[in-house]
């Protein structure tokens, strides 16, 4: 009899280490996180402490892998299709899964094929010119334009160029585009008076004194610049790229799963080894719960939408 329970309890103990562990459990091995960017960006500054405090408060280590390249539709498009075991998991900008598969016919992802688990923080992305502009807003700039016959505009990607053409539709400007490459382009253009105006991912802000925000480029008012209104708040529909940092699964992550990465994410955003990073490459932090992340996709992707109708923007 004795014999029996031991075979017996050797087989349920068996049975229950072959069973897959819960999700409540996880993670129950290292966790990687994917970037879209090179390493040494402010995404993958902010991502590298970001996996230090995810690893304590996860309790097992967290990895940061770089896949750069098409503002980070690389990154996306392969991490589609990984399983939804919260083993790998994306950080970055929004703006790369809201715009890019709008733009590009070629690409497979849509925003919808991820679940949010949060936003961190936030690139202030904003129409900048120099601090001795004529012009302190949309409107002063648009008059500023017209009388001059023609502006120059530093543009420094397929989104930067987008929102400038939209802004011309809808205001009835003559636009020369100067193409750059990278934000470190833009501000040789506009601090050399080689262009009146400029879209800014935040990089302005390291030349304090040097530049002036015109409008921001986002559906709300960014943390860093209350008092800058919205190109929305001004007269332009839809002419919105939200930027927020989001934690994104692939679709069918088990809810538990999100939860934690959700509730560790709230506690990441007062830490203060983020809260340092973030002021010194002028990211704040703007913690966002998976439901208000997820709206936030939502609304951004809807916005970028009639952004390119506005345009006639067809996708290459």
């Amino acid at each position: 009899m004795r014999a029996l329970s031991k075979g017996i309890f050797a087989a349920l103990f068996a049975l229950c280490a072959a069973l897959p562990a819960s999700a409540t459990d996880w993670p129950t091995g290292p966790v990687t996180m994917l970037i879209g960017y090179k390493a040494g960006g402010g995404t993958d500054t902010k991502g590298r402490v970001l996996a230090k405090i995810l690893t304590r408060e996860l309790g097992q280590q967290v990895n940061v892998i770089n896949r750069a390249g098409g503002g980070q539709a690389v990154a996306l498009e392969g991490f589609k299709n990984e399983e939804p075991n919260g083993d790998m998991f994306f950080f970055g900008a929004v703006s790369g899964i809201t715009l890019n598969p709008q733009i590009n016919s070629a690409l497979q992802f849509r925003a919808d094929d991820y679940v949010y688990a949060g936003g961190l923080t936030e690139f202030q992305v904003t129409m900048v010119a120099p601090a001795d502009a004529p012009f302190d807003d949309m409107a002063g700039f648009v008059a500023y334009a017209k009388e001059k016959g023609k502006i120059k505009y530093a543009s420094l990607s397929p989104g930067a160029k987008i929102v400038m053409q939209a802004i011309a539709r809808q205001s009835g400007l003559e636009v020369d585009y100067i193409p750059t490459k990278g934000g470190r382009g833009m501000v040789q253009l506009v601090l050399s008076g080689q262009v009146d105006f400029a879209y800014s991912g935040g990089i302005h802000a390291r030349y304090p004194g040097k530049f002036k925000t015109i409008a921001a480029v986002s559906t709300k008012r960014l943390g860093n610049y209350p008092d800058t209104e919205t190109l929305i708040e001004a007269g332009y529909e839809g002419v919105a790229i939200d930027a927020p940092t989001v934690v994104a699964f692939p679709k069918g992550i088990d809810p538990a799963i999100v939860a934690k990465m959700e509730a560790a994410l709230k506690v990441a955003s007062t830490d203060p080894d983020m809260m340092k990073i973030s002021k010194s490459i002028n990211m704040p932090i703007v913690y966002q719960t998976a439901a208000e992340a997820s709206q936030l996709v939502e609304e951004s992707a809807a916005a970028i939408t009639i952004m390119l109708d506005t345009i006639g923007y067809k996708a290459s």
